[in-house]
Parts: C-alpha cells; sequence; structure tokens
C-alpha cells in the first residue's frame, strides 16, 4: 500500500507585535501560509501557535494568552 502526501501549502515569516494578557509584548514573527492571512492562524482550531522572537528563540504562543496581534507593513 502506497501512502499519498496531503500538499503542503508552503508557510511565510510575518512580522508581528504579540501584546500577552499579563502585558508583555513580543516582537518577531508569526509562521502563516502563504494563501492564509494572520487572523487565520488566530481562528483555526489549534490552541498554539509557533512565533520567533527578537531573540531568535522559538515559542509556542498559547492564543488564550494573547491580547492583541498587530502586524508589521514590510515594505
Amino acid at each position: 500500500m502506497k501512502l499519498t502526501r496531503a500538499p503542503v501549502i508552503p508557510k511565510v515569516r510575518e512580522h508581528a507585535q504579540i501584546t500577552m494578557t499579563d502585558g508583555t509584548t513580543l516582537n518577531g514573527y508569526m509562521f502563516v501560509e502563504a494563501t492564509s492571512r494572520i487572523q487565520d492562524v488566530l481562528n483555526d482550531t489549534a490552541p498554539f501557535f509557533a512565533f520567533v522572537d527578537s531573540n531568535d528563540e522559538i515559542l509556542l504562543i498559547n492564543k488564550s494568552a494573547v491580547v492583541r496581534v498587530r502586524p508589521h507593513d514590510n515594505r
């Protein structure tokens, strides 16, 4: 039996500032499917999302602890 893989949608890094419920502000990048928006990541069913902070550390952010996400324009 041959297994078939689901099509892979490439992800892009979107620069964003995240404010947490405790007041902490994080600056860095979210990973978003190339055909999606940051809002789509926040509204999907996964309880966490990956975030790379300004120190290049990879964090798993619990969506329930996020108060605000401010996308940054990279132009």
